[in-house]
C-alpha cells in the first residue's frame, strides 16, 4: 500500500571545508589549523544534528591536492575515520562517507563501513563512486583508470559483494548461550560464495549489522551507467540540475529506472545540491555571494571554467560570447557537471550567455542549483523543487561554512517546517529511519 502520509523533504550537508564557494577558504575568518582539526566537523555534524537533517555527507579524494594550488581541499580526513569520531559526538544524525568501487577491495570497504555503521548505532550510509582521477589511479598501482564501462561492470559487482557480506552476520548470531556453552548460532550466518568476473569472495565479515541492518547505499550518477547503478541498488542518488526542468528530466529517468528493476519509485530518495547563500534581504544576500566571488582572479576563474567544459577559454574576456559547447557523447570528462555547463551556457531564450554572466552562474557552486536571497525565497525555491517532480530533498552546499549552514538552520529550516515541508523532530535513530520518516 502506498503511504498516505504526506512527504518530507530530506536534507544533508556536504561537509566541505570552509564551503561550497571554492574562494570561502580566502575570507579572513578562516584558519588554516581547522583543517586538521576534527572537532572543526563535529562541530558542523551537531549544527546539523540541531537543524534534524538526515545526514551529513563527506566527499572523498586520495590526492593531497585537487589540480590546482589555489583550490580548497575537501577535508584531509579517510571519510569513515572521521564518521566515528563525528558519531560518537552526536545522537542522531546520519553520515554518509565515500568510497571508491576502483580503488578498493569489497571486503575491507565492507568491513570498514559496517565498523562505522556499528559504533554509530546504524547512522551510516556509503557514496559507492567509481573514481575519476588517473593520479588516484597511480597511488594503487594503476597505470589509469579503467574505461568507464569496465568500472561501473565492476562497480555492480563490487555492490553486490557488499551487500552479501553485510547481510552474512545478523545480529542473531550471536547468541551467547551460557548453558549450552556457546557464543555463536552458526546456522545464522550466510556466508557469501562469489566468483565473478572481477571478485572472488568466499565466508562471512567479521562484524555484525547494526541497528539499522545493513548500511544505506548511496550514489551520485549522471551517465546511464551510473543512473541504472544507483537506481538498482541505491537508496539515496545525488542527482543533478541547474534548473527545474533539467533536475525534472533527471528525477523522473531515475524513478522510471527504479521501477524497472522491480523496486518501488519511493525506494531511491533523489537529492540534487543546492548552493546557498542567506540573508536577512536579498540584496544582503547577492552582497554576500559578489564579494566571495570577488576573491577569486579572473584566470584562476577562465581555468576553472575550462576544466568544466573542456576548453582552453584562457584569451576570452567577461564581454565575450560564451562558445558553443559539443554534444555530451563527444565529453571525456565528468558528464553530470558537463549537462550543468551546456544548461549554463544559454540564457533563456536559447541564446549563448557572454563569459561573465557564465561565470557568475558558476562560481558558487560550479553550476549547482543556486539559492540566494532571504529564508523565505530559499525556502520557496527548495519547495517549487520539492513538489514539482525535481527533488525529495536537497543536498545543501552550503557557500561558507560554519556560518552558511548555520544560518540555513537558524532561518531557512523554520520556514520550511512552517509550511509542512520538514520534520520538527526525529522519530527515529537510524540513517534509514530518518530517510523513511513521512509527515503525520
Amino acid at each position: 500500500m502506498t503511504d498516505s502520509r504526506p512527504r518530507l523533504m530530506h536534507l544533508n550537508l556536504f561537509m566541505r571545508m570552509y564551503g561550497h564557494h571554492p574562494s570561502a577558504w580566502r575570507r579572513p575568518s578562516t584558519l588554516r589549523d581547522e583543517a586538521f582539526d576534527p572537532e572543526y566537523f563535529a562541530n558542523l555534524a551537531r549544527a546539523c544534528e540541531r537543524g534534524l537533517f538526515d545526514a551529513v555527507f563527506l566527499a572523498d579524494t586520495q590526492m593531497p591536492m585537487w589540480g590546482r594550488a589555489d583550490v580548497s581541499m575537501g577535508q584531509v580526513f579517510e571519510p569513515m575515520s572521521l564518521i566515528s569520531y563525528m558519531s560518537a559526538k552526536t545522537d542522531r544524525i546520519g553520515f554518509i562517507g565515500t568510497v571508491s568501487s576502483t580503488l578498493n577491495d569489497p571486503a575491507n570497504a565492507a568491513r570498514l563501513v559496517a565498523s562505522a555503521n556499528l559504533i554509530s548505532g546504524g547512522r551510516v550510509g556509503m557514496n559507492l563512486v567509481t573514481s575519476q582521477s588517473d593520479a588516484e589511479a597511480l597511488l594503487h598501482g594503476m597505470d589509469a583508470l579503467p574505461d568507464p564501462e569496465k568500472r561501473y561492470a565492476r562497480a555492480k559487482e563490487f555492490a553486490e559483494v557488499l551487500f552479501g557480506l553485510w547481510d552474512s552476520y545478523p545480529r542473531e548470531a550471536v547468541v551467547f548461550d551460557k548453558e549450552a556453552g556457546l557464543v555463536f548460532d552458526e546456522s545464522a550466518f550466510t556466508p557469501v560464495d562469489h566468483d565473478g568476473e572481477f571478485y572472488r569472495v568466499k565466508g562471512a565479515l567479521s562484524v555484525p549489522e547494526s541497528a539499522q541492518g545493513r548500511p544505506v547505499l548511496v550514489q551520485a550518477g549522471a551517465s546511464p551507467a551510473g543512473r541504472d547503478l544507483a537506481a538498482r541498488y541505491a537508496e539515496v542518488i545525488y542527482g543533478i540540475g541547474s534548473t527545474l526542468d533539467d533536475a525534472q528530466e533527471y528525477y523522473r529517468d531515475i524513478k522510471r529506472r527504479t521501477v524497472g528493476h522491480g523496486r518501488d519509485a519511493d525506494a531511491i530518495a533523489v537529492l540534487p545540491g543546492v548552493v546557498t547563500v542567506v540573508g536577512d534581504t536579498e540584496a544582503e544576500a547577492q552582497d554576500k555571494k559578489a564579494y566571495l566571488d570577488s576573491l577569486k582572479e579572473l584566470s584562476k576563474q577562465l581555468d576553472t571554467l575550462g576544466s568544466y567544459i573542456g576548453m582552453d577559454v584562457s584569451g576570452l574576456t567577461r564581454d565575450d560570447t560564451m562558445p558553443a559547447l559539443p554534444p555530451i557523447e563527444e565529453f571525456e570528462g565528468p558528464k553530470g557537471r558537463y549537462v550543468m555547463m551546456q544548461t549554463l551556457s544559454r540564457g533563456a531564450d536559447g541564446e549563448l550567455v557572454t563569459v561573465g554572466e557564465m561565470l557568475s552562474r558558476i562560481s558558487a557552486g560550479g553550476g549547482h542549483f543556486t539559492a540566494v536571497g532571504t529564508a523565505s525565497q530559499i525556502a520557496d525555491q527548495l519547495e517549487e523543487w520539492f513538489t514539482n517532480e525535481a527533488a525529495d530533498g536537497f543536498n545543501v552546499n552550503a557557500s561558507t561554512l560554519p556560518e552558511g549552514i548555520e544560518e540555513f538552520v537558524d532561518q531557512v529550516v523554520p520556514e520550511l517546517q512552517s509550511r509542512g515541508l520538514f520534520r520538527t523532530e526525529y522519530d527515529g535513530t537510524t540513517l534509514r529511519g530518518h530517510l523513511g520518516q513521512r509527515g503525520a
